[in-house]
């Protein structure tokens, strides 16, 4: 303890997956491009480091860089003096197993438990992914896969905060707890593809005045394991209102489409033979009732990344097309990864130097409801020479059949790299085009797939401010304008 800070907040945090994550080890293996961080017990974890880092970007970004090197330290020189130990400690994250119970320590009957044996695999959700040029084509190089932990999965961690028990302090940790719930606050690889996204599942928080004896006793006896709740008091996580633009549709297909390559057929074919191929995607999660979680069959699900990129596309077309950069019939194609409007709205890669920007641009991965309306026509090729069936050339689709995809996109603050007033429009204006169905999602739109329409135009949560270029300012922890 430091005698100027006498005062421990405690918080006990249990945060329940919305979308797939993945905490990357670093490496790869012989046959998958991403390995995941595991525990002792070979099960998914969230380490402490990553946390911390996390939860400091977003206080920054939130309260401004004053407070978060006060909550988190800093080091000595860079204009802000002499070094400063972090007030705030970040224990790593444990998951939980079937009962509801975090896995501490070593646990011989991983194999035995219906949630964690299956995450104790070396790969529990595998997702291929596919880069695709201006052409609908697969990118050079563009093809890669992923691995992931399910939608569902929970973890509990342990938060701590050393201060002098003021008022101010007592409001930069509640500020802290605040920005849990925030949606900029994403953990892990993919986190502008959909991926990483979490809510508070659980919250119990307790407070120790070390000057007194019963804040001694009350520290002394703190729970030691993230499993005990004893002498902390449940905290309801309210409805707490962040200022990030975002916007909603609410699309309805017009007839059949499909995303992704799934694997398990999702409708039921009684005496005919089930599709092996052009699936939708889908993906197995899991669900909590009454204290206990359990796997679920696959259900559809639309990642992320497929909206975005057929969002990118569109978005360099209506930059371009406001601004006036016409393509030269006699010049180079136009590559839409290089286009301003894509690079500073959904970001880059740079592997050469650190030049390279993550996007502003969030999307959750959506999972529609399980047992949906599919619809499973046969196909087949025409020899063009003959007229008739090609021999071997009959094959079966399942599409989804008029089914509805809630759409919320989100735009993170960045103080730094404003976003031009022209791609904003162009953003706008690409969303309107999905909203009218002139924007088709997935595999199969030159051939009338993946039509989708909203009732309403898109309506942005801060009425258009962010679109006509103004952005959100800093505040601190009482809510206020920071600058």
């Amino acid at each position: 303890m430091i005698p100027e800070l006498p005062v421990h907040d405690f918080a006990r945090v249990t945060l329940e997956a919305e979308t797939p994550h993945a905490i990357g080890s670093g490496t790869g293996d012989a046959t998958h491009d991403l390995v995941l961080m595991r525990d002792a017990n070979h099960l998914p974890t969230l380490p402490a480091s990553g946390l911390a880092g996390v939860l400091r970007h977003a206080c920054a970004d939130e309260y401004g860089d004053t407070v978060a090197d006060r909550l988190f330290g800093h080091l000595e020189g860079e204009g802000r003096g002499d070094g400063r130990v972090s007030r705030v400690q970040v224990f790593w994250g444990l998951v939980h197993d079937s009962q509801d119970r975090p896995v501490e320590g070593l646990r011989e009957d991983v194999d035995g438990d219906e949630l964690l044996s299956r995450l104790s695999r070396s790969h529990p959700l595998i997702r291929q992914r596919v880069r695709l040029n201006h052409r609908g084509a697969a990118e050079d190089r563009g093809k890669f896969d992923v691995t992931l932990a399910p939608r569902g999965t929970r973890y509990t961690f342990l938060l701590g905060h050393w201060s002098d028990g003021s008022d101010a302090a007592s409001r930069e940790w509640d500020g802290l707890l605040r920005l849990l719930q925030s949606p900029a606050l994403r953990l892990g690889r993919g986190t502008r593809s959909g991926s990483g996204a979490f809510r508070v599942a659980e919250l119990h928080v307790a407070r120790w005045d070390l000057r007194t004896p019963e804040g001694r006793e009350g520290f002394r006896q703190r729970p030691r394991h993230r499993a005990s709740r004893d002498g902390l008091q449940a905290l309801t996580p309210g409805d707490t209102t962040f200022r990030i633009p975002g916007v909603e549709l609410n699309l309805q297909a017009e007839a059949g489409w499909r995303i992704g390559g799934g694997e398990h057929p999702l409708g039921k074919y009684s005496g005919t033979k089930e599709p092996d191929n052009m699936l939708p995607q889908s993906e197995p999660v899991i669900e909590w009732r009454d204290g206990r979680g359990s796997w679920t069959r696959p259900r559809p699900v639309v990642p992320a990344s497929a909206i975005k990129g057929a969002l990118a596309h569109r978005v360099a077309f209506h930059h371009r097309r406001l601004t006036g950069e016409f393509v030269n019939p006699d010049g180079p194609t136009p590559d839409p990864e290089r286009s301003e409007a894509v690079r500073s709205l959904f970001g880059h890669a740079s592997d050469r130097d650190a030049s390279g920007l993550a996007g502003a641009v969030i999307i959750n991965d959506t999972y529609l409801e399980p047992d949906p309306p599919v619809h499973a026509p046969l196909h087949n090729r025409i020899d063009r020479f003959t007229g008739g069936v090609q021999r071997g050339a009959l094959f079966q689709e399942e599409q989804l059949w008029r089914s509805r995809l809630p759409l919320r996109l989100h735009i993170l603050p960045r103080r730094d790299i404003p976003v031009p007033v022209e791609v904003r429009k162009a953003l706008d204006l690409a969303l309107r085009d999905l909203a009218r169905g002139w924007l088709p999602l997935g595999a199969g739109g030159s051939r009338g797939l993946g039509g989708f329409a909203a009732e309403h135009e898109p309506e942005w949560n801060d009425n258009g401010a962010w679109v006509n270029g103004q952005d959100a300012p800093t505040l601190n922890v009482e809510g206020e304008t920071a600058r």
